[in-house]
């Protein structure tokens, strides 16, 4: 479960139990995740197959990637030697104040997207996981279509690997 603060940039994800005879670990504890610092409309929230991943997208014209998985085997190790296993995540990003958590706002404790896909602003995008793997599919109500991967190990832009405008008029032969 996802909630979403009234500023729009923090979440909140809370584990629940799929059902009576679930006794799985929950792949993330409480965890907050933050999509920017300024004040944002979510357009839409995807949580991958895996529940690995969540994607976000707002008014801002961005798609966000988070990372949901709690790496505990991890923790205090130096993300600078991290791992060559393209199936093993990269660690959101936190705040390097977050030493500070318990005295100042969730802001500094707040994990930020480890993956970003830049678009043009004004148009409603609503964001999926596509059959590929770590890739995420963005529909606009502008009649686009983008395709995009992202590298769950180092993180940052995500490449654009199919576009397509769907309203956009085809131009005469």
């Amino acid at each position: 479960m996802a909630c979403l603060y009234e500023k729009g940039v923090d979440f909140e994800l809370i584990p629940v139990n799929m059902g009576a005879g679930e006794h799985k670990q929950p792949a993330f504890l409480n965890k907050n995740v933050r999509r920017g610092a300024d004040r944002a409309e979510i357009y839409s929230l995807a949580f991958s197959s895996t529940a690995q991943w969540l994607a976000v997208s707002s008014n801002k014209g961005t798609v966000h990637v988070f990372g949901l998985k709690a790496n505990l085997g991890n923790l205090g190790s130096d993300k600078s030697h991290g791992p060559s296993d393209p199936n093993h995540a990269v660690s959101s990003p936190t705040s390097s104040l977050s030493f500070i958590k318990g005295v100042l706002p969730k802001y500094f404790s707040s994990e930020w997207s480890v993956a970003q896909f830049r678009l043009l602003e004004g148009s409603q995008y609503i964001v999926a996981f596509g059959h590929q793997k770590n890739t995420v599919v963005i529909l606009g109500l502008d009649g686009s279509f983008y395709r995009c991967r992202f590298d769950p190990v180092s993180g940052g832009e995500m490449t654009q690997l199919e576009y397509h405008n769907f309203l956009k008029p085809e131009e005469a032969f």
